[in-house]
């Protein structure tokens, strides 16, 4: 997670760029633990010159935004309500919430007919998952013998926010869990193009810590108000408060990849334990830096826990 607030640091402080496609799938891992953005496609640069886009399939100014950019379950709210200005930047802040939490998301072992139970006419299904076409595991790590056993297991985690039924859908899963749009929450809602189009039922936002089962046990035992779309000044040294930060209605609010750096759950002990080939010293703020623990690098912990070449 440090690691990839690092690389979004750089891009929004120093290129002025916003990535607006953060998720799972655009992040990868070197055999060194070093953390890789990729996937640029559809990126943001502030002050772009309009002769730079002329090659574009779609020529953006700030005036006549694109906003449907970002994937599925790390969409930002706002992008789901028709806006054509909107904070790219902030954007970029709600993806990384969306992605961290999913950190801590139940990790299961889905059966290879999962795929098959989708329904592509579109009839609504329930909410309720259904047990027996996937289990939960304990592991925070996916365990190499499950992973090398049988290669049809598919392993993955919950995402926090589901997708699977569209935008509408997907907007009131984030209500489901953030709680229903006011005045208060998100002041900026009703200057939305399509806010007032559609009408949620009211729903009451639920703690993080509620629904992150992996939570480490130390961050559970610290009682941290995730309810609030306005973070208290003085911030938690837990995950949970770090990811709640990030998922903030008004943009505005949102917490900046450059001050997470800086979150007491980075800078508490015990120390970062970053990849032996980590750059750029200056970047790491305030935070307690390790390239071993227990006698080893990132990068052999990673290969005692993933088949050799899969990380």
């Amino acid at each position: 997670m440090f690691q990839i607030l690092s690389g979004v640091t750089f891009l929004h402080e120093s290129t002025k760029i916003a990535h607006r496609d953060i998720k799972p799938s655009n992040i990868l891992l070197t055999l060194s633990g070093r953390v890789q953005l990729i996937d640029f496609g559809i990126s943001w640069k502030e002050g772009e010159d309009l002769a730079a886009k002329k090659n574009d399939l779609w020529v953006e100014t700030p005036e006549k935004m694109y906003f449907e950019v970002s994937t599925g379950p790390y969409r930002a709210p706002e992008l789901l309500f028709g806006p054509r200005n909107y904070d790219a930047f902030a954007i970029d802040s709600w993806s990384l919430g969306a992605t961290f939490a999913e950190f801590f998301t139940t990790l299961r072992l889905f059966n290879p007919l999962d795929d098959e139970d989708f329904d592509f006419e579109g009839d609504e299904q329930s909410d309720s998952s259904d047990e027996s076409s996937s289990k939960p595991t304990e592991p925070f790590i996916i365990p190499k013998q499950l992973r090398i056993g049988d290669p049809s297991n598919r392993w993955a985690r919950d995402s926090l926010f589901d997708s699977t039924r569209g935008e509408i859908g997907l907007a009131w899963s984030i209500f489901k869990i953030r709680g229903s749009p006011n005045e208060t929450n998100w002041p900026s809602f009703l200057s939305l193009p399509d806010a007032n189009k559609l009408s949620f039922i009211n729903v009451e936002p639920v703690d993080l810590p509620f629904i992150l089962s992996n939570l480490p046990s130390s961050a559970q035992q610290r009682e941290v108000d995730t309810k609030t779309h306005v973070p208290p000044e003085t911030m938690s040294p837990t995950p949970a408060d770090l990811i709640h930060r990030f998922l903030v209605y008004e943009p505005s609010r949102r917490l900046f990849p450059s001050k997470a750096l800086t979150h007491p759950w980075f800078t508490s002990e015990p120390p970062l334990l970053l990849p032996d080939d980590f750059p750029a010293p200056s970047i790491h703020g305030e935070a307690s830096i390790s390239l071993n623990w227990g006698a080893k690098s990132l990068g052999e912990w990673l290969s005692d826990v993933h088949p050799s070449g899969a990380v």
